[in-house]
């Protein structure tokens, strides 16, 4: 039951290799699966959730410390367990990239708080070659790097060039396989993904939701993936006035746009898989604990939040689409 949907991808990579609409997934979890089949003889399925729950149990430690080392230990703690009852938290333990790419994009900030810019841009190249948002990493590299040295040369500003790094390798295995080291953006169209301004998305899920009926699939898929988009805006906002780190909100900005300008005209949900694209926002988490201050909040995250996450993966279990 935890093998559906994308996993089913990353599965049939492991074994088979890439073909032309696989290459919109990304190489180290394939390469991981297959490397936790051939090490520890399990099967395709069973490595996939393996490797993805390691992968969890690492990203609660550096998003522990991580927090712990910007602002305190109560809130470090409060941000792990709203991470985990957050509605598709679930997915960090499926056979999705979620977790994996969590744990390497926090352990890229870690590395960037304590001024270890290589390490920083090797986690961000294994980032990048999970999913292509580890790009954005380098923009957060950038950030930290100017407010340690300004415009001044130093040779730290050598660290960012493994995330690039991790890009380009995947494109050139594209060109010398499939011809063009742009592949992967072509193969996007296979899910009817383009880049397009940010507003449509948004103004394509309110026109499904009005024209549909309450309880019609589209409808409420369009609600959630809308209110996920929307709830990520906000948070942003209520992060900033709260003045989360820099290197942080420009990262969460970048992540929050493209996933918002890259809508599906003809999906059941515009805004589709929103509600499982914001959930590799990290410093939403820390958001979300700072609101959670308030008793209020608290009590109301604290149930709302995990009843949602058991709805969801219900849904997801039984093959039904919800993210």
């Amino acid at each position: 039951m935890w093998v559906r949907w994308d996993g089913i991808w990353y599965t049939q990579i492991a074994q088979h290799g890439y073909w032309t609409q696989a290459l919109a997934f990304f190489p180290l979890y394939p390469l991981l699966i297959a490397a936790g089949h051939l090490i520890f003889r399990l099967g395709y399925d069973a490595s996939a959730v393996f490797v993805a729950n390691v992968s969890l149990l690492l990203f609660v430690f550096t998003l522990y410390h991580l927090v712990r080392e910007t602002f305190d230990d109560t809130l470090a703690r409060r941000a792990v367990w709203l991470a985990l009852i957050f509605p598709s938290a679930f997915f960090l333990s499926a056979a999705y990239t979620e977790s994996l790419f969590l744990w390497l994009s926090t352990a890229t900030f870690l590395a960037l708080k304590r001024r270890r810019y290589v390490a920083a841009g090797i986690f961000g190249m294994l980032a990048t070659l999970t999913r292509n948002e580890g790009l954005f990493l380098a923009l957060a590299f950038f950030v930290v790097y100017y407010q340690h040295f300004g415009w001044r040369w130093r040779w730290q500003i050598l660290g960012v060039l493994p995330i690039g790094l991790g890009l380009a390798a995947f494109m050139t295995y594209q060109w010398i396989d499939f011809g063009t080291p742009l592949a992967f953006m072509q193969a996007q169209a296979y899910w009817g993904r383009h880049i397009t301004w940010p507003v449509l998305g948004f103004f394509w899920a309110v026109r499904t939701i009005w024209n549909g009926s309450p309880l019609q699939p589209s409808a409420v898929l369009s609600m959630i993936d809308l209110l996920a988009a929307i709830s990520a805006g906000l948070l942003w906002v209520y992060g900033l006035k709260h003045r989360l780190p820099w290197d942080w909100l420009v990262y969460w900005a970048v992540l929050w746009l493209v996933d918002v300008s890259a809508p599906v005209a003809s999906g059941e949900s515009p805004l589709l898989s929103m509600s499982r694209l914001v959930l590799v926002i990290f410093p939403m988490f820390v958001t979300l604990a700072m609101l959670a201050e308030r008793e209020s909040w608290r009590r109301f995250l604290g149930f709302v939040l995990p009843m949602l996450q058991v709805v969801f993966f219900v849904t997801f279990a039984t093959w039904h689409w919800i993210a």
